[in-house]
C-alpha cells in the first residue's frame, strides 16, 4: 500500500491530517476553522460509534448560545468534508459519514491515528507474558509517537481537558515503566536521554527531575544532579517561563536534596574518616573554603560551640548493607536507601540534621543528645527500616563518633590520643 493510499492523522503535538505529501490541519486554520477540527477530533476519538447531533452541539458550542445550532453543525460538517476533499484521498463525504441524524468517522478506510496507536502500544507493554526486551521495544515505539500534548483545537472544552489528561498520564506512565527497566539494567545514560526528552514534552512534570537526579547520582555525576535540583527549585519559585507555577511534592524535594550533594565522597566512610573529612581545617584559607554544602557548615558551627552553648554532639552514620552473595537490582537498592532515609527523617525529634554522605550512607548530626538517647534514636531507625524493608537481603549498619572542636582534636593528635568511638547498632 502506498503512502497516498493511507490517511495519516496526528493528534498528539498538533492536529494534522495528511495523505502523501498533502497536509491540512490546525496549523493552517484560523478563527472558526478550529471548531471544524474540534469536530473531526471528537469523531475520531469516538471512532467506534455514531454521535448524535445534540451531543456534538454540546461539545462544539459548550457554554455559548447558538441561534440555529443544527444548521450551524451542518455547515461545519460541510466545511470539514470540503477540507478533506483537498487531500485527494477519498471524498470528504466518504470519510465523515451521516445516518439518521448522527455523524461518524468511517473507520473502514485505510488510516492511522497516532493517539490510538500510542495508547495501544502502552497497554500492550503493560500486559503479561512478554519479555523485558519486548516491553522495552513497545515503550520506545510508544514514546516516539507522543510529539506533545493534544492540540489546542479550542479553549475551555471539558472534553479536550479530559483527553489531554488521559494521554498525558499514559505518556508519564510509559516513561516510568521504561525508566524502571533501564534502571534495573544499569543503563543510566539511557534514562537521562528518555527523561530529558520527556521534559521537552511535559516540562512541568516534576517526577522526571527526580528520575534524572537519581540517574546522575548512580553515574557519579553529582554536579549534574545538583544542577537538576537547582532547576526544580527555580521552577517551584515560579521562575519558570511556563504560565503554570510548580509546587513540587515534598518527597521529590527531600530525595533530590539528599542526592544532589556536591562533593559527596565517592565511597562510604567510617565515622572517624567522615569526621576527618567534615571537620574544619585550622589554616586561615582552608577554613573558609567549602567543598560541599550545609551539613559541613553546620558541623563546623556545632564544633565551635562545644563546651559553650552546646555540651556534646555526636556524628551517627547509617549504611545500607547487602547480605553477602545476594543479588539485587539497582531499583531495589534505591528503594531501600529511600526507606533508610525515611527512617531517619521520621525520627528527627531530637536536635538533628542529616545528609547523604556516601553512595549507600547517611550521616546524622545529634546535638545535645546523651549516648542513651543516641542509641535509642538508632534503635528506632533500625525498627522502622526492618518494618518497612521489602527484601530481607538488606540491612543497616551503624557507627558513631563524638564531635570535638578542631583545636581539641589537633591537640589530642599531637599527644597521640584519639577520642573516636565506633559501635554497631546491635551493641546495646
Amino acid at each position: 500500500m502506498k503512502l497516498s493510499d493511507v490517511l495519516k492523522i496526528q493528534i498528539l503535538g498538533g492536529f494534522r491530517v495528511s495523505c502523501g505529501d498533502k497536509v491540512i490541519g490546525t496549523g493552517m486554520a484560523r478563527g472558526n476553522a478550529r471548531k471544524m477540527w474540534l469536530l473531526f477530533g471528537y469523531l475520531l476519538m469516538n471512532y467506534d460509534r455514531a454521535v448524535g447531533q445534540k451531543e456534538l452541539i454540546d461539545v462544539l458550542w459548550y457554554g455559548t448560545e447558538v441561534v440555529n445550532p443544527t444548521n450551524s453543525l451542518k455547515v461545519l460538517v460541510f466545511k470539514l468534508r470540503r477540507e478533506l476533499d483537498s487531500l485527494g484521498f477519498r471524498p470528504g463525504g466518504e470519510i465523515i459519514q451521516s445516518a439518521h441524524g448522527t455523524y461518524f468517522f468511517n473507520n473502514e478506510i485505510p488510516h492511522e491515528i497516532d493517539a490510538l496507536e500510542f495508547e495501544k502500544l502502552v497497554e500492550t507493554a503493560s500486559g503479561g507474558a512478554r519479555s523485558e526486551d519486548e516491553r522495552m521495544e513497545l515503550l520506545y515505539r510508544a514514546l516516539s509517537l507522543y510529539k506533545g500534548d493534544v492540540s489546542e483545537m479550542a479553549e475551555g472544552h471539558p472534553w479536550l481537558t479530559a483527553l489531554r489528561t488521559r494521554f498525558g498520564t499514559l505518556y508519564r506512565d510509559a516513561v516510568t515503566k521504561l525508566r524502571t527497566i533501564l534502571t534495573g539494567r544499569g543503563e543510566y545514560q539511557k534514562v537521562v536521554s528518555v527523561c530529558n526528552d520527556a521534559l521537552m514534552r511535559q516540562p512541568d512534570e516534576e517526577v522526571y527531575f527526580y528520575y534524572l537526579i537519581s540517574a546522575y547520582v548512580a553515574m557519579g555525576n553529582y554536579s549534574a544532579a545538583s544542577e537538576m535540583y537547582s532547576r526544580i527549585k527555580t521552577l517551584s519559585r515560579g521562575e519558570s517561563t511556563h504560565e503554570q507555577d510548580l509546587n513540587p511534592a515534598e518527597d521529590v524535594f527531600l530525595a533530590a536534596a539528599r542526592l544532589s550533594q556536591s562533593g559527596m565522597p565517592e565511597r562510604d566512610l567510617s565515622p572517624g574518616e567522615l569526621t576527618s573529612d567534615l571537620e574544619e581545617k585550622l589554616d586561615y584559607v582552608s577554613g573558609f573554603f567549602v567543598e560541599y554544602d550545609d551539613f559541613r557548615q553546620i558541623y563546623r558551627m556545632v564544633a565551635r560551640q562545644l563546651g559553650q552553648a552546646i555540651g556534646i554532639a555526636r556524628l551517627s552514620v547509617y549504611s545500607l548493607k547487602l547480605r553477602e552473595g545476594a543479588k539485587v537490582s539497582e531499583e531495589e537498592k534505591q528503594v531501600h536507601l529511600r526507606i533508610l532515609e525515611n527512617a531517619i527523617a521520621f525520627m528527627l525529634h531530637y536536635k538533628t540534621v542529616f545528609t547523604r554522605s556516601g553512595p549507600t550512607q547517611y550521616a546524622v548530626l545529634l546535638i545535645d543528645v546523651s549516648e542513651e538517647d543516641a542509641l535509642d534514636f538508632t534503635d528506632k531507625v533500625r525498627e522502622y527500616f526492618e518494618t518497612h524493608r521489602q527484601n530481607q537481603d538488606f540491612s543497616i549498619s551503624h557507627g558513631m563518633d563524638v564531635l570535638e572542636s578542631a583545636h581539641i582534636r589537633q591537640q589530642k593528635r599531637m599527644n597521640g590520643t584519639n577520642s573516636s568511638v565506633g559501635m554497631k547498632t546491635g551493641s546495646r
